[in-house]
Order: C-alpha cells, then sequence, then structure tokens
C-alpha cells in the first residue's frame, strides 16, 4: 500500500461534512410586496407581507424567515469537501432526525424540477418540547455546493403558510460555480477502460458517464451505470494536483443476473493514486468503505 493510500486511511472520515461558509443573503425590491434574497449560489423572491427576515437567526451560511403560527422558512448552504448529491445529503440528515422523539418520515424523497434544476424534496416530523414539529425539505447538490431550502412549524401552523413557503421554493434560481477546468485535466487519465481484476470493469467516457461491470467479460447482466464527477486534488482525501484523482460514481442503474435493481448509496467517492505500481497497475480505495482495487488501463 503505497504513502498516499494510507494517507487516505489515516484521514478516515473526518472533516467530510465541514462546510465553508460562503456569502451572506442581501435584498433588493422586485416587486410590490415581494423583494429579493440571496445566499452563496441561490436567488429567490418572498413576500414580505408574510415573512420577516430573522437576522439574529442568519449567520453568513444561513438565513432565516419567521411567520405567524411560529412557521419558519430557511436556507443553508455550505461548500463541502466531497461532490454532493441530494439523495446522500437526505440520508444524512435522516441519521439524525431519526435520533430525534417520535421521528416519522411523511412523505419519500421526490425529485422535483424548479427552473431548470434538479432538487430533492421530502418531509417528516418530530417532537421537540413535547410539540409535534412539520419539516418540508428541498435539497441541491452541484459538484462540492449543497444547499437545503426548510420549512416548519407546529402541526397547528404548518398548513397555514405551507402554499406561501412553496412559493419561494418554487422561485429558486441556481448559478453554483462549476468545476470544469479540473474535472477536464482528471479526465485526461480517467477516461478509458480499466480492467479491476476479480472486481470487475470499469468503463469511463468523456462524455460523463461510466458503466461499472462486475466481472472483466464486461456482460450486461452484471453491472450499474450513471455518472461521475472528477477533480485533480482533493483535502478531504488527503492529496494534492499530481498526487491522485478524486472520482465520484452516481449511479443510476443496476442490473444484476441481468434483473434490475437499486445500489446501496447514490454516490461512491474514490481516491486514486498516481503512483504507478511496479506492474504498471493504480491503486484506488473507496473512501468510505476503504475497501482497495488495482486498476489495470487498457
Amino acid at each position: 500500500m503505497n504513502m498516499m493510500m494510507k494517507k487516505i486511511i489515516s484521514i478516515g472520515l473526518a472533516g467530510i461534512m465541514m462546510a465553508a461558509a460562503l456569502v451572506g443573503c442581501k435584498s433588493t425590491d422586485a416587486a410590490a410586496n415581494y423583494k429579493q434574497a440571496g445566499l452563496g449560489g441561490l436567488v429567490m423572491m418572498y413576500d414580505e407581507t408574510v415573512w420577516t427576515p430573522n437576522e439574529e437567526g442568519s449567520t453568513e451560511s444561513s438565513i432565516r424567515f419567521d411567520a405567524s403560527d411560529e412557521c419558519v422558512l430557511g436556507v443553508t448552504c455550505a461548500k463541502e469537501g466531497l461532490y454532493q448529491h441530494p439523495l446522500d445529503m437526505i440520508s444524512v440528515s435522516k441519521q439524525i432526525y431519526s435520533t430525534y422523539e417520535g421521528y416519522e418520515e411523511l412523505s419519500a424523497p421526490e425529485l422535483v424540477t424548479v427552473n431548470d434544476q434538479s432538487w430533492y424534496e421530502w418531509s417528516f416530523s418530530y417532537v421537540e418540547d413535547g410539540e409535534v414539529i412539520q419539516n418540508l425539505q428541498r435539497l441541491y447538490g452541484e459538484n462540492y455546493y449543497a444547499y437545503t431550502l426548510s420549512y416548519l412549524s407546529n402541526e397547528a401552523g404548518f398548513a397555514k403558510n405551507k402554499e406561501e413557503a412553496l412559493k419561494v421554493m418554487n422561485s429558486v434560481v441556481m448559478t453554483v460555480p462549476g468545476n470544469e477546468e479540473a474535472e477536464a485535466k482528471a479526465k485526461e487519465f480517467l477516461v478509458g477502460e480499466w480492467d479491476m481484476g476479480g472486481a470487475g470493469y470499469l468503463v469511463i467516457e468523456e462524455g460523463g458517464t461510466y458503466t461499472w461491470y462486475m466481472d472483466s467479460s464486461k456482460d450486461a447482466a452484471n453491472m450499474h451505470t450513471g455518472t461521475y464527477g472528477c477533480d485533480t486534488q482533493s483535502t478531504t482525501l488527503g492529496f494534492g494536483e499530481g498526487e491522485g484523482i478524486y472520482l465520484v460514481l452516481f449511479p443510476e442503474k443496476l442490473t444484476v443476473e441481468g434483473k434490475e435493481g437499486t445500489t446501496g448509496s447514490s454516490k461512491y467517492d474514490y481516491g486514486i493514486s498516481l503512483e504507478q505500481q511496479t506492474d504498471g497497475s493504480y491503486q484506488m480505495i473507496n473512501a468510505t468503505t476503504f475497501t482497495m482495487y488495482e486498476l489495470n488501463k487498457q
């Protein structure tokens, strides 16, 4: 095992969820009763006769609005250490909220399109200080950036301002920075066909899709396929440019013995060492399970 692989393992999961603060919000007049608010790459419109900005409840990476009946509308944003996917973000949230008293999922995650951008919406409830709290969330992930919109209130007041909250959520426009330059450099190494021995065969396309066959015969009856992201460095995984490649797979389809199913996760993060082994192979490690793979380019 080379030094980069040891470094990734030593780092482990520490710091993966640490967020870098983005710019705060600012409001301008847009139309009668409506104002504009922004946070990072997010801009939205809100009705000032319904929502009141809460400066004390806002930070550099979050904004909060209050309405009648103790209703709260909040936005948070963060730049994470690994690429984001809304379903993975929801999975992390579930792990947290499931520890709350009386936690119950009210609606499963569902894909929604807002101004040509993909979000996932879900809702849940829990008990706080003896009171049932309902929470409706929308989550967005684009490369390293993660955004969450939340509307919550006690059970009695939730319905009163729900439609107004959805109006704000449906007005959102996103302009998150891309990572095209770094991805193009990483693709120079990644694009092609990789023999992974007993772990199968990985085909990475220039256009941003991949197929991982579960054996080297490339039998389509046993594989998963989807999209991917990449970078030439990763502080989270502990390597700089020229030392390794960060690869993240977003599986969309799984086929096992000819039958379609779903993978266990919405994304898989890997670090690939650019230190070539004596047999010409490269080492790749799963950043979560620390499973090691040997890659030979064909």
